[in-house]
């Protein structure tokens, strides 16, 4: 016995669905919870297909990331609220999310792609630590007005 489908003649894909709906029958649903599935071994296929992955502080200190070849992710806030360590979103390990949770949450990132996609903060410190060292009196004086951190004149700006 075969199911008959019927779809109207001019009906368009997705007609009748809010842009909220949509984007969530995109979102990849995560790890089964049905029991036949352990967070080990999702996290497992995550670091076997080389994929991000997001923990929270909970199971942070379960994965270990240099067995399996990953760093942390760091993005730097420019804003500088947090630090760039910090992500929010859902763990893939118990599906709760970050957000909620003291201390957010961890994204670790291959080590094939860690150089791609983010800034190494020890090594962007050092590079500027010796570009400052490499420069002359003169010329870090030169800069530091290019910067405009000289104080401004008297009287400057009243009409």
């Amino acid at each position: 016995m075969s199911q008959i489908i019927l779809v109207p003649k001019y009906a368009r894909l997705g007609e009748g669905f809010s842009k909220r709906e949509k984007l969530q029958a995109l979102e990849h649903p995560g790890r089964r919870v049905n029991g036949t599935q352990t967070p080990a071994t999702w996290i497992t296929s995550l670091t076997d297909l080389r994929k991000a992955i997001l923990l929270c502080t909970y199971c942070r200190g379960k994965f270990n990331p240099r067995r399996h070849g990953y760093r942390k992710l760091y993005i730097p806030d420019l804003a500088g609220k947090t630090d760039g360590y910090l992500h929010n979103g859902q763990c893939d390990a118990c599906k709760q999310q970050t957000a909620l949770i003291p201390g957010g949450g961890t994204s670790y990132i291959a080590e094939e792609s860690y150089r791609l996609l983010c800034l190494d903060p020890l090594d962007a410190r050092r590079k500027a630590r010796a570009m400052a060292r490499a420069q002359t009196a003169w010329q870090r004086i030169a800069t530091m007005f290019r910067r405009g951190t000289r104080a401004p004149r008297e009287g400057a700006g009243k009409d």
